[in-house]
């Protein structure tokens, strides 16, 4: 009877991840504001102000500044393009490339539009070291649903036993989904500091680099989450 191989699995974030939407949009912002007028820090500060919905952005911009194109087409065109931006980063892949170096089973769990996702890891040059990539748009939930955790567990050949993390930046959707599906969960705050009501991650870490590399070292015990392997 062959011997089951128990591979360690490690999910990750895509946007302020994996890639960096910051200098991405800082992009975008400057070609924007060039076809429209627009100025940059305006745009930068309204980015702030509505923390990623979007379509009030835009509909912001029309309104400030008489902007015509429908809020359709300036979102999918932003879609689009702040994708196409996305940097590649030689430190991130190099992180990401180890931990598949060293035998482990790699997944994004993410959630936005599934053509400007997956645009991201490529661009990124990401994509080829991922053996599942779940995307919210794909399925019709999105984190801290636990169901996008099982499909990417399965997908990944997850078996009770291996021990599995979650890595990302946000705390109420990253960590908190990864707890709700039992997994170690990796915080990547930069400089932001946890509050006392936020979920508690298993370890907060700068950078995504400094996550793979704890990862590479950290004696993980099995998911908590039996129901969720195979």
């Amino acid at each position: 009877m062959a011997v089951m191989t128990v591979r360690r699995i490690a999910l990750f974030d895509l946007d302020n991840t994996l890639t960096d939407h910051t200098t991405a949009f800082a992009l975008w912002a400057t070609e924007f504001s060039g076809a429209t007028g627009v100025p940059v820090p305006w745009l930068v500060q309204a980015e702030e102000r509505h923390d990623g919905a979007r379509l009030r952005f835009f509909e912001e911009i029309k309104n400030v500044f008489g902007v015509r194109e429908s809020l359709a087409a300036l979102h999918a065109a932003y879609r689009q393009r702040s994708a196409e931006l996305v940097p590649h980063r030689p430190e991130v892949c190099a992180a990401v490339k180890a931990l598949v170096e060293d035998g482990w089973g790699l997944g994004v769990v993410t959630n936005g539009a599934p053509d400007a996702q997956r645009t991201k890891l490529e661009v990124a040059q990401l994509d080829r070291y991922f053996g599942s990539v779940v995307i919210s748009g794909e399925y019709g939930v999105r984190k801290p649903d636990p169901e996008l955790f099982r499909v990417a567990l399965d997908e990944l050949e997850a078996h009770a036993g291996a021990g599995a993390a979650m890595v990302g930046d946000c705390l109420a959707t990253d960590v908190e989904g990864g707890l709700r599906a039992g997994l170690h969960t990796v915080w990547v705050a930069g400089e932001r500091a946890r509050l006392t009501s936020d979920p508690m991650p298993t370890r907060t870490v700068q950078t995504v680099v400094e996550a793979a590399d704890w990862l590479r070292t950290a004696a993980l015990s099995p998911a908590r989450a039996p129901a969720l392997m195979v």
